[in-house]
């Protein structure tokens, strides 16, 4: 047996797998998500036992998934291929990059020293993620960096040929066909609601073309097919930064700058992969000019979260404040409120988005910049919360003391299953000869 199959077998590593599925999946705003989840939990061993014993005997079959068109912010009529897996499929499909995550030989392809996205924290590494990636950034304007050219991979998901990923594979693992075969139906994708989605299914992948976007593999697939394209943009006197699919090339002068561009246009025409007009740069800007990247906005020597991430935050929170209060406003009873409205809950809601957004940012240096916005956050947050008392208030004065304590969070008996023992009845204990008495009248 290889050492993958093994290492996919064995209930302790199908449990760290699980493990990260369950916090990913428990965070997910899809109830869809957090009930399978909850599902998968009510008799996880059970499920590991059941799971480790059918990847023994080759048995395990992944589910239909479910895809989800979900419409991107202030773009009408766009929308991201979300695909989401049943939690037993992601837990194997977790347990296979782990898996691949113990060669160094496949690490070190994968994870080249420019690329971010979907890479795990180093050991010898103090940040990961976008942090790393303006770190690096920052280190390449201090070496002499003068022009970026930033640029958005178009539609990459449904762009990376699974082939070509598993080709990659074979030749860092050769002689482990069984592995590889599980892999091979761990990265196809089969949606099980085609009815749901049929206006978009252009955009879903199919057959060898596009992998799975919200499958745990995808990032790792696109890090390994893109894994020469990232060696070759790093070669010479300009460096080339990518996250998944946003791509910054920096270099000396704006010509180097221009001319790494071209070369990073052929080799992505290679893979069927090209530049989205409108999220790339046409022509290289200068540092001293105000560019961003990740998120980031780059002025004058100030980083900071960018205008559309400022504004999408304050929206999100919006919405959040919005919908609550309208469920408070249309709640009839305390049996029928949802307490996922509460005024509680969505304060907490609210405060955990803001200090969330915050954290993200928090290598930023323009720090007024991000108390600005979470001030902004926290005027939503008081309107939000006095208009809220003022309804339960209303019901408070009407008496309606069920749903204006509902209102604001209280639980008490709700939900709880009353099951009342059956009463003693006096025509039944005379009619078996009880007349009166009971142990409880005598002292003795």
């Amino acid at each position: 047996m290889s050492q993958y199959s093994s290492f996919m077998r064995k209930h302790g590593n199908l449990r760290k797998a699980w493990q990260t599925v369950k916090n990913n999946g428990r965070r997910s705003s899809s109830p869809y998500v957090r009930d399978d989840i909850d599902a998968f939990a009510s008799v996880e061993q059970a499920n590991i036992k059941s799971l480790s014993a059918k990847l023994q005997h080759a048995s395990f079959k992944f589910s239909p998934a479910k895809g989800v068109a979900l419409e991107k912010p202030n773009k009408p009529g766009s929308i991201r291929p979300i695909v989401i897996p049943r939690a037993a499929d992601r837990v194997v499909q977790r347990c296979i990059l782990d898996a691949l995550l113990t060669n160094s030989a496949i690490r070190a392809k994968a994870f080249q020293p420019l690329s971010f996205g979907g890479v795990p924290k180093q050991e010898r590494h103090e940040r990961a993620g976008v942090p790393a990636a303006i770190e690096a950034l920052l280190r390449l304007i201090s070496e002499g960096g003068t022009h970026v050219i930033v640029g958005d991979i178009a539609s990459f998901f449904t762009r990376i040929k699974k082939s070509d990923a598993v080709d990659n594979l074979a030749a860092l693992i050769p002689d482990d066909d069984k592995f590889l075969k599980l892999f091979r139906e761990a990265i196809a994708v089969d949606i099980g609601n085609h009815e749901a989605i049929w206006r978009h299914k252009a955009s879903f992948p199919y057959g060898d073309l596009g992998v799975g976007q919200g499958i745990c593999l995808s990032p790792f697939l696109g890090n390994l097919v893109l894994a020469d394209f990232d060696a070759a943009m790093n070669m010479g006197d300009c460096a080339c930064i990518r996250y998944v699919d946003d791509i910054l090339i920096i270099g000396p002068s704006g010509r180097a700058v221009s001319a790494q561009y071209r070369k990073a246009v052929r080799l992505l025409s290679v893979k069927g992969m090209e530049f989205a007009n409108d999220k790339t740069d046409r022509v290289p800007r200068p540092i001293d000019q105000t560019f961003s990247y990740l998120g980031i906005e780059f002025s004058k020597g100030r980083m900071r979260p960018d205008a559309r991430s400022r504004t999408s935050i304050v929206d999100r929170v919006k919405e959040v404040a919005g919908r609550s209060l309208n469920e408070i406003r249309c709640a009839k009873a305390a049996d029928s409120f949802n307490l996922d409205y509460s005024v509680p809950k969505t304060m907490s809601k609210i405060s955990g988005m803001s200090r969330g957004w915050a954290n993200h940012y928090k290598f930023c240096n323009d720090v007024e910049t991000i108390r600005n916005v979470d001030r902004l956050i926290a005027r939503i947050f008081t309107h939000y919360s006095q208009a809220a008392m003022l309804i339960a208030d209303g019901h408070f004065q009407r008496n309606d003391v069920d749903l204006g304590s509902a209102l604001l969070g209280y639980v008490g008996s709700k939900g709880v299953a009353f099951t009342p023992l059956p009463m003693f009845r006096a025509d039944i204990g005379a009619a078996i000869g009880l007349h009166g008495s009971t142990p409880l009248d005598h002292d003795g």
